[in-house]
């Protein structure tokens, strides 16, 4: 049983005067990131009978920064975007964190990205603190110069925070090599020397790493066949993913390469689904010529909603956050899912699925590529010396293989599904060592 509840955690901290700037679990609608996640946390905090004091601590993000982005479009018209960066945790070290250009980012999204980031970081083993940034922009059909100009200026306003022991830079969505690569350029201009560890993602002619292309694909890969083994499928397995962006590419090359059929797959304009198993290569090669899998004549068309409820043997969601939700959880036919996006399940999605009995391998593993090759980059840049691509592919998988057995041996101790099992472990070891650090005052 828990040592305290969320609620009560709430009371000790308003009698015992410990101020309280954000309400934990905000009431907002179940679609928000933040909310989710806020309530995930809440709950791992009640399960470790953590004190107000750590409670308040973390829950928290540590710094949160706004500010204009004023760039002149080729037209001469003159538009002010709006920066953000939010660093969540910097007791276990520096903070490691996405950019994203979105059309109408939001903060309490960022927030979300951050603590998750933090929990991944620690449930891993990597010593970073988690943290998240963006600006509303959204470069598909911009020049190449403007977006050039958004992110020199992004990251020339962040000056103060980033660095290699600081916040590190990694890209997120609408990111690419390129992106990264402006970005290290543009820092290493103003400090005057090149610091290739500030900013990971990059090319690996410009301090990149091997395994870049792939590593989110083939830890959320590795989790699957290792999860599968458990409940007795053996064999190539009925795979349907939702999105078929950079993550959604990579899963479905790593499980293709490892003899799985993807039997559907789409994006947020169109589906194609065909039983035998789609060609992987041709559906990609569609989507880069023509920016979306509609028209592809290579299976059968379906509207993309329908993907979530396909009957099949797992489910990939790969694009957006609250995919599964309260509205279509009931109608999931799929024996396992597997999340390799930020949060594509809502907490009350979450429920209905444990309910039902459907496993889950949570965002926290099953996208750990990301943060793992990040940290491989970093230490790398470092050490001013790259890892061979079979060092890579064997610490990547022993890395996300023992985080994963370090969540179920946690799930059975505290009798809950694996998504809070790892919440739980990443809060316990950042409360722990934030005690070890201690206040300084």
């Amino acid at each position: 049983m828990p040592d305290s509840t969320p609620e009560q955690l709430r009371e000790q901290l308003a009698t015992e005067g410990v101020e309280e700037q954000q309400a934990p679990s905000p009431a907002l609608d179940e679609e928000n990131p933040f909310s989710s996640m806020m309530a995930r946390f809440d709950e791992a905090a009640a399960r470790l009978g953590l004190s107000p004091d750590a409670y308040a601590v973390l829950r928290r993000p540590d710094r949160q920064f706004k500010f204009a982005i004023p760039v002149q479009y080729p037209d001469g018209a003159v538009k002010v975007h709006k920066g953000f960066r939010i660093r969540h945790n910097l007791s276990l070290g520096p903070c490691l964190g996405g950019l994203r250009l979105e059309e109408g980012l939001r903060r309490e999204e960022l927030a979300a990205l951050a603590g998750w980031a933090t929990w991944k970081n620690a449930a891993l083993g990597i010593p970073f603190g988690g943290s998240a940034g963006g600006v509303d922009y959204d470069p598909r059909g911009q020049a190449s110069e403007t977006t050039e100009a958004v992110v020199r200026r992004y990251t020339a306003g962040l000056l103060d925070l980033l660095g290699p022991e600081q916040d590190i830079i990694s890209p997120d969505l609408h990111c690419n090599e390129q992106i990264m690569a402006w970005c290290l350029d543009t820092y290493s201009m103003h400090v005057r020397h090149t610091d290739n560890a500030v900013v990971v993602g990059k090319p690996e002619g410009l301090a990149g790493t091997h395994g870049r292309d792939c590593a989110v694909g083939r830890s959320a890969i590795v989790l699957m066949e290792r999860r599968l083994a458990v409940m007795n499928i053996d064999g190539p397995v009925d795979i349907v993913v939702q999105g078929a962006g950079t993550v959604g590419a990579q899963v479905m090359r790593e499980a293709a390469a490892r003899g799985h059929r993807i039997i559907a797959a789409g994006d947020l304009r169109a589906a194609a689904f065909r039983k035998e198993g789609l060609d992987v290569e041709a559906l990609l090669a569609h989507r880069a010529e023509r920016g979306t899998i509609e028209g592809f004549s290579g299976g059968d068309t379906l509207d993309p909603k329908e993907l979530i409820t396909l009957s099949c043997d797992v489910l990939i969601p790969a694009a957006t956050a609250d995919t599964i939700h309260s509205r279509n959880a009931e109608k999931i036919q799929a024996k396992l899912i597997v999340e390799a996006a930020n949060g594509p399940t809502s907490k009350r999605a979450d429920g209905i699925l444990s309910d039902r009995g459907i496993p889950v391998v949570p965002d926290l593993l099953g996208n750990a590529g990301s943060a793992v090759i990040a940290y491989f980059e970093w230490v790398q840049n470092r050490m001013g010396y790259q890892w061979t691509e079979e060092m890579v592919f064997e610490r990547l998988d022993r890395m996300v293989i023992e985080a994963y057995d370090k969540a179920r041996k946690v799930a059975k101790e505290h009798q809950v599904g694996l998504r809070l099992a790892t919440c739980i472990l990443g809060v316990k070891r950042v409360a722990y060592f934030d005690n070890m650090r201690g206040l300084y005052a």
